[in-house]
């Protein structure tokens, strides 16, 4: 792994330009995303649901964890997983140790559509993607997993000074 080089002076614009470029780029990966899997027929969350559960494996996956993931509220992630539910995608179960707590898990027809939907998405990121060098994939990933802890710390920082 290499080591970060040495920052030099970053101007505020330069940063303005990266935090500002954030919330539009997500909003426009969600909607070229949604377009590949309209032919799945289903809500956008429902189908993030779905393939974040599938890769949860066998051991399903804390209810307000895929609500965090997912990006909804809890009352929202419970009609998401009414609509999985009635579709047979999902299934919610009570924790053994928790009753409180609910795991959801992958159904089979679950399974088999996540894979589909998972396929659909890589040809996704390999059309819009595939041509950039891989080290600017990682640097970028790098640093906005980086960006991601650091805005963690802060906020936890914040509510520990409260």
């Amino acid at each position: 792994m290499s080591r970060p080089r040495k920052s030099r002076n970053i101007s505020a614009a330069a940063l303005f330009e990266l935090t500002n470029a954030l919330q539009p780029i997500r909003r426009s990966w969600s909607q070229a995303a949604g377009a590949v899997l309209v032919d799945f027929d289903l809500p956008g969350s429902v189908a993030s649901a779905v393939v974040l559960v599938s890769r949860a494996g066998d051991r399903g996956i804390q209810q307000n964890v895929l609500a965090e993931v997912v990006g909804v509220n809890p009352g929202g992630m419970v009609r998401i997983l009414d609509q999985a539910e009635a579709a047979g995608l999902l299934e919610r179960r009570a924790s053994t140790d928790d009753r409180r707590i609910n795991f959801v898990h992958i159904l089979p027809e679950g399974r088999r559509l996540a894979r589909k939907m998972e396929l659909a998405v890589a040809k996704l990121r390999k059309t819009l993607l595939g041509d950039l060098p891989v080290e600017d994939i990682e640097t970028t990933t790098r640093v906005l997993r980086l960006f991601e802890d650091r805005i963690g710390a802060f906020l936890q920082q914040e509510r520990v000074s409260r």
